[in-house]
């Protein structure tokens, strides 16, 4: 886990593929994050360089609640394919992407 240097912002770095086997390890990940003692700050996932995503990680990034900041092509195109863009990427983004 890296932490931002703007306002406290903690990032939490993606792998590059979030399959199946890939779970267990998203999963203690994110536990630890939001375990951390800088989880009241502004926690944030980092999908730059994931280069797949499969419904059962994409299951955990959903539960955890969090936001995606910097997002791959690939990432962004499997959040539209599954139809959660809005809730793990945000309205913010959407916007300023597609001029909505």
């Amino acid at each position: 886990m890296q932490q931002g240097s703007k306002e406290t912002m903690a990032v939490i770095t993606l792998p590059s593929r979030l399959d199946t086997k890939a779970a267990d390890g998203l999963k203690s990940l994110l536990l630890d994050g939001l375990a951390a003692p800088h989880a009241e700050a502004s926690l944030m996932l980092d999908a730059s360089a994931v280069e797949y995503v499969g419904g059962l990680c994409l299951q955990l990034l959903l539960a955890s609640g969090l936001q995606v900041g910097p997002c791959s092509e690939e990432a962004e195109d499997a959040f539209t394919l599954f139809g959660v863009r809005e809730q793990l990427v945000g309205r913010d983004r959407e916007e300023a992407t597609y001029g909505g």
